[in-house]
């Protein structure tokens, strides 16, 4: 029996990392609509921490567009996933590194951050969905230029 629920843990964590691999994706892609297929509708989401706002999906999909919407791409890596299962709830810290290319004056400009999040998940019957998320920065590399719409970072940097 023991062996059976450590195999349906370990599926639950390798779904969740997944989930969270389709959330970067659609972010970086600027495919906001497959947000629909991360997130559980009403999912409390909170980027106070990067300076940003605090909504529920699907109302914040319209800022995070706007957030991002000043570079030209951007990749996220998510590691270091730290998630517990509790039947149909889980929850999980990771990190995230993330570098992002603005232009400003007519050329590329680098712009990199090293952060966290922390998770909440539901299992649905489509499977698992985001049901909270925040995340802060921990440190910060390069020059946002001032005409995009984007963050300042203050306060805790763990937010523990």
């Amino acid at each position: 029996m023991a062996d059976q629920q450590d195999m349906q843990t370990g599926a639950d964590r390798v779904a969740i990392q997944d989930l969270m691999a389709r959330y970067a994706y659609a972010v970086d892609a600027k495919r906001w609509e497959l947000l629909d297929e991360v997130f559980a509708n009403g999912a409390e989401i909170d980027f106070l921490a990067n300076g940003g706002i605090k909504d529920n999906w699907p109302a914040i999909g319209d800022w995070l567009a706007t957030a991002m919407s000043g570079f030209t791409a951007c990749q996220h890596y998510l590691s270091n996933f730290a998630t517990d299962v509790d039947g149909d709830r889980a929850s999980s810290r990771f990190y995230v590194f993330t570098q992002m290319i603005t232009v400003d004056g007519g050329a590329d400009q680098i712009v990199s951050d090293g952060g966290y999040y922390h998770a909440g998940f539901v299992r649905t019957p489509a499977g698992w969905r985001v049901s909270r998320l925040s995340g802060g920065i921990v440190w910060w590399s390069g020059s946002v230029p001032d005409h995009l719409p984007w963050w300042g970072v203050d306060g805790d940097r763990f937010n523990q």
